[in-house]
């Protein structure tokens, strides 16, 4: 009987442990989901979709850029805020009433 609670405890204590452990992992990749927030703009240029150094310094993730920490700040979420502080990630729309119309 002794024994029995003594492995019922070490296995709960392990379990415990790997619990703890999975819920304390965090992720170093980049998000694809991010990625295709970028790719589905609009404004985004065609031949940046699909990069990961639009969001981050080096390819797969890893350390943010200037563009991934403000695009974090702005709740993940391409704003015309956005777009007017990188204009070298999206093309420049043109507006009717600068064309005259």
């Amino acid at each position: 009987m002794r024994q029995l609670k003594l492995f019922v405890l070490l296995t709960f204590i392990g379990l415990a442990a790997l619990v703890k452990m999975a819920l304390l992992a965090q992720p170093v990749a980049a998000k694809p989901a991010f990625m295709d927030r970028y790719d589905h703009d609009p404004l985004a240029k065609a031949n940046l979709r699909g990069h990961c150094t639009v969001c981050h310094i080096g390819r797969g993730g890893g350390e943010r850029n200037d563009f991934g920490e403000a695009f974090e700040d702005a709740g993940y979420r391409i704003t015309p805020k956005l777009r007017a502080k990188f204009p070298e990630l999206f093309e420049q729309k043109a507006t009717t009433s600068a064309q005259g119309g």
